[in-house]
């Protein structure tokens, strides 16, 4: 598995914005033309949608994890969530379309991003189902891996949270066992 299939990462990456800036030629002074800027903002709609950062890869459960508050939520392996890797940055509030599913939502008892579309709220290793807060994040799914993107993110049809697929090890599911995926392949862009 390459390095850069994983959460963990490789070296660190520019920031987001410098490297729209460089595409755009704002770095060299160069002006945008309003065709020029409308097909940037075509070209990724994350780029256009509001976001939300901070959501981060569990080394113990494999769950995404929002990392925004002093604690780290409630892990299904035990403790708090122990993030690592990539700082992903997931579009919220858009509308939805061939490639994207929405009804992804924030737990504000475990902190994990669960997919609020099924007929329960899953298991949260803080008992019972998950307590959906926040945001509407829309993710997309099943489209090719470009730069700062990671695919692999799956959904759990017995927890119904977000983890990575990635690894032979499932991850821990509050659910029992390991997580079980099923449904779209996410691709989710991160910073």
């Amino acid at each position: 598995m390459s390095i850069l299939n994983s959460p963990y990462g490789a070296s660190p990456r520019p920031p987001r914005r410098a490297v729209l800036a460089g595409v755009l030629g704002l770095a060299s002074g160069l002006a945008v033309t309003g065709a020029t800027a409308a097909t940037a903002a075509t070209a990724s709609p994350a780029a256009a949608a509001d976001t939300q950062d901070k959501w981060r890869f569990c080394v113990k459960c494999h769950c995404m994890f929002f990392r925004g508050y002093p604690n780290d939520g409630a892990c299904a392996a035990g403790g708090g969530h122990d993030a690592d890797g990539f700082d992903f940055n997931l579009p919220h509030d858009v509308p939805e379309t061939a490639n994207t599913q929405r009804n992804w939502r924030f737990c504000d008892k475990c902190f994990v991003m669960f997919w609020y579309g099924a007929p329960s709220a899953g298991h949260c290793p803080t008992g019972d189902g998950h307590r959906m807060a926040g945001y509407d994040f829309v993710l997309r799914h099943d489209v090719v891996q470009i730069a700062n993107t990671q695919r692999d993110w799956r959904y759990c049809d017995k927890c119904h949270g977000l983890f990575w697929n990635g690894y032979a090890d499932k991850g821990a599911c509050p659910a029992g066992a390991k997580h079980h995926m099923a449904g779209y392949d996410f691709v989710l862009p991160y910073l």
